[in-house]
């Protein structure tokens, strides 16, 4: 009972919290989102909504879809301000931004802490325990909630970074090829872009409309390397920035750099290599092992057995 008590009284406490600075943050977005109306009435065209326009978004995105974001955009202004800032730039480096919106993610994440501190305080209920431990339940059912939606937006940050690390060989390959064939370094990238697929091939691609867009090749090659977030895309850019400071030859660099990538590849490999003996300790003990025992000694286990009768 006491258990119980506590666990509601933490709940308001939270909900006093967050409802306190939802308010403060309505009162500075309500403005924001005012003058983000007025620019788009400005900005957009006045065109007509055609019937048959509307019929080709899916009846889901008209219905369901659009009742979800708005619950996610409520549920977002309950978190922390600086949330969204993040889930920004996870959103960039999983390659998604366009996509997913941080609010959408915001709202998500509260969401799943809720949920699952509601989890927590009914298993507190139906399973009576002492103040301390229903407490420190309550605790890790939220932390578990809280930090849930990150869990999975890493895993999707590092799969996007595993794969940019393979394909980068292949892409310095082919530019090196394109370059010594007599393409310059834009041309070069354009036509890895129109041969290949893939994430790093997406930041190409917007790293070549950056500079359609008037941006200087060094500043959009140094922004793809910060949204990959990768190792060895620093050091690629870092070399051809270096090659046109000091005026060096384009295409060595980028033979130099395809050599050395396919190194570190060829290093990564023997690494994972290396550790798979290991790995395959718990399937060969648990898995194999049991199966091979239960086929070679079942037989002599049931003759023993038989004979003893």
């Amino acid at each position: 009972m006491l258990a119980l008590s506590l666990s509601i009284a933490l709940a308001l406490f939270f909900y006093l919290v967050l409802s306190v600075m939802a308010l403060k943050k309505i009162q500075g977005e309500e403005v924001k989102r005012r003058l983000e109306t007025f620019r788009e009435e400005e900005e957009a065209p006045e065109e007509e909504t055609n019937p048959d326009d509307l019929k080709k978004i899916p009846l889901y995105q008209r219905t369901i879809g659009r009742l979800l974001n708005q619950a996610m955009d409520f549920f977002s202004k309950f978190a922390p301000s600086a949330l969204p800032q993040m889930m920004e730039q996870r959103i960039i480096l999983a390659g998604k931004q366009g996509i997913w919106k941080p609010r959408t993610l915001v709202g998500i994440w509260f969401v799943s802490m809720v949920f699952w501190g509601v989890q927590g305080f009914r298993y507190t209920a139906s399973h009576p325990m002492g103040t301390f431990g229903g407490l420190l339940l309550i605790w890790g059912f939220l932390l578990f909630g809280a930090m849930l939606p990150f869990g999975v937006l890493n895993h999707i940050i590092r799969d996007r970074q595993t794969k940019i690390i393979r394909q980068l060989p292949d892409v310095l390959d082919l530019l090196s090829i394109s370059v010594q064939a007599g393409l310059s370094l834009d041309g070069a990238m354009r036509k890895v872009v129109e041969r290949m697929e893939g994430p790093l091939i997406d930041e190409f691609r917007r790293m070549l409309r950056d500079i359609r867009m008037g941006m200087t090749r060094r500043r959009s090659m140094q922004l793809m390397a910060k949204r990959c977030d990768v190792q060895d895309v620093y050091l690629f850019v870092m070399s051809v920035v270096q090659s046109e400071r000091l005026g060096a030859s384009m295409s060595d660099t980028l033979v130099i750099q395809a050599d050395n990538m396919r190194d570190l590849r060829r290093q990564r490999a023997r690494t994972q290599a290396m550790k798979a003996p290991v790995k395959m300790i718990f399937p060969l003990v648990f898995c194999i092992f049991p199966a091979i025992f239960v086929v070679v000694l079942l037989p002599s286990l049931i003759s023993l057995m038989q004979g003893m009768k």
